[in-house]
């Protein structure tokens, strides 16, 4: 079998305003996905007052049951993209993270809030592997980095929605107002999804692969494992990833009670800084990333680690700076050069990814990297977090910090001197604990320099 050119495809389809208008939807798309994801982290203190939980417990609720089903589910439905219509996955996924969210703010209890989260997570499940595909066969290798970074503007955009908006209107409305208006745009933007976005042949970029498995049946899982095993500069490249995403979910979920408590920011106020020193920086960090990466990738292989690597190692000292801070001013200063630095390993991640795998492999690809990050990242990071904050809250606390502060500190229902103790011992605690899991930032740097080693081999292979 030969190969004279890229599979054929009707011409509008790779036309440059509709590849623009596919991928500016599927940002949109991601970017309140990641609401969906973000905006219980500004709920945190109104939650807690609510339904008398600790910071383990709000972190389990934004990490883990996120993470269950979208572990389970996220293998099984990438193998189905390989070779199903992938567009019809993810506008089903889209409408059902949308309802799940929107459900979250009819719970009755903390049970409730748990099954409506796992609910968001089969929505997210369905939709990341086959969109990461889709994107793959829209853009060329050599501009894959730059389009990832383009729909990674979802992580800054969503935080600042999630952060501002979601902190306004709990201030205003309630907690539960703020989950139903993040979910609602979501069934919008699934129905534009099915109705504009077209299914594009399968490895249109990459004719030689497209003819090699063209030749063969769709590559089994183990195929797409064996192919992470034997780039072993690829392991390194998502060992470095995951631990910048474990530090990142954890330290940013608490990061608008930590202005809270430390602070005395109300809801609003708290949501609005952490959405701003999300947003901006981290769109910067992240496009320039991308672009970066693939401007330096072109002269050697190496920097879409290298680049991963400075970000990491300046991020920690960074973080650990802010947390210092004597202001919220100045905390939230630092904390915008910190996002700056944080977010470069996102784009080139995902390319990196992507290049190495076969055009039938790439959705399941994805979904292992989504599962990883998910499971490690936003399952654990922040129940991490929220266990270090507990721990150290309660040997800063002269006395049993549950029995005598039940759920209140750091809230508006602590009065007296007992409640400023519990405040106080809240607001000590988190900081000790964001501050230690600034460090795994570093030991991500280590790992991401160590993936640079082989990275152009590999890609070549």
């Amino acid at each position: 079998m030969t190969s004279e050119g890229p599979p054929t495809a009707p011409g509008w389809m790779h036309s440059r305003p509709y590849r623009i208008w596919v991928l500016g939807l599927f940002a949109a798309v991601a970017t309140f996905g990641f609401v969906d994801r973000i905006v219980v982290q500004v709920l945190v203190q109104p939650i807690q007052a609510e339904l008398h939980v600790s910071d383990a417990d709000m972190g389990l609720l934004g990490g883990l049951t996120f993470a269950v089903l979208y572990v389970a589910l996220s293998i099984p439905i990438a193998r189905l993209a390989e070779h199903k219509n992938r567009v019809a996955i993810i506008t089903i996924g889209t409408a059902l993270w949308s309802v799940a969210t929107a459900a979250s703010g009819l719970a009755a209890n903390f049970v409730q809030l748990l099954l409506a989260r796992i609910g968001v997570g089969i929505g997210e499940a369905a939709g990341t592997p086959a969109t990461t595909s889709i994107i793959s066969d829209y853009f060329s290798p050599q501009r894959r980095a730059s389009a990832m970074s383009v729909v990674g503007l979802a992580v800054p955009l969503g935080a600042f929605l999630g952060g501002s908006a979601g902190g306004f209107i709990a201030l205003h409305w309630g907690w539960r107002a703020a989950f139903l208006c993040a979910g609602l745009p979501g069934l919008v933007l699934a129905l534009l999804q099915g109705l504009t976005v077209r299914e594009p042949l399968r490895g249109y970029h990459d004719p030689r692969l497209a003819e090699a498995s063209a030749e063969r049946d769709t590559p089994t899982f183990s195929a797409v494992l064996r192919r992470f095993w034997e780039r072993r500069s690829l392991i390194q490249f998502l060992v470095g990833a995951t631990l910048s995403t474990i530090a990142g979910y954890g330290i940013n979920y608490f990061l608008a009670a930590y202005f809270f408590r430390r602070f005395g920011l109300n809801y609003a106020q708290a949501g609005l800084v952490v959405g701003v020193v999300s947003s901006v920086p981290a769109a910067l960090s992240i496009i320039a990333g991308g672009f970066v990466a693939d401007w330096a990738g072109r002269r050697s292989a190496r920097w879409y680690a290298l680049i991963p690597a400075l970000g990491a190692a300046l991020t920690a000292p960074l973080y650990i700076a802010s947390f210092e801070a004597g202001t919220w001013l100045a905390a939230a200063l630092l904390l915008s050069v910190t996002a700056v630095c944080q977010y470069a390993y996102i784009p080139a991640a995902a390319a990196v990814t992507q290049n190495m795998m076969e055009p039938r492999m790439r959705a399941s690809a994805a979904a292992v990297t989504g599962l990883i990050y998910t499971l490690l990242g936003q399952g654990l990071g922040p129940l991490f977090v929220g266990m270090l904050s507990d721990h150290f809250t309660r040997n800063h606390f002269a006395g049993h910090f549950i029995a005598a502060c039940a759920g209140t500190a750091g809230t508006e229902a602590s009065a007296g001197a007992v409640g400023a103790a519990c405040s106080a011992a809240a607001s000590h605690g988190l900081q000790a604990s964001l501050t230690l899991s600034a460090l795994v930032y570093v030991w991500s740097a280590v790992h991401l320099v160590a993936a640079s080693r082989g990275l152009g081999r590999d890609l070549k292979a």
